[in-house]
């Protein structure tokens, strides 16, 4: 008896979990904090770039500022819907 209610209260909290997605194109970017210290200007200065060639998809923001995740990227014709994120990427980075 209680397997079962361990299995419903997994289930349920997998189904709520797999809801709170959003599609991939709707996700905006965390904006650049402005640079305060010396640390900070540097690693804007120097923060890494991505060249993406046009055979594979382009790094699309994953999360947003209320911690809803993408559903992933909709299977289309090869990479004709990921050649550009239209909203921008996102690099994390950290300075210290």
């Amino acid at each position: 008896m209680k397997l079962r209610v361990l299995a419903t209260t997994v289930f349920a909290a997998l189904l709520s979990c797999a809801s709170a997605t959003v599609d991939h194109d709707k996700i905006e970017p965390f904006p650049q904090p402005e640079p305060a210290t010396i640390s900070e200007k540097a690693a804007v200065k120097f923060k890494p770039q991505l060249y993406t060639p046009s055979s594979v998809c382009v790094p699309y923001p994953a999360v947003n500022v209320a911690g809803e995740v993408t559903g992933g990227l909709k299977g289309t014709n090869g990479n004709d819907a990921c050649k550009y994120a239209p909203k921008g990427s996102q690099i994390y980075g950290r300075a210290g």
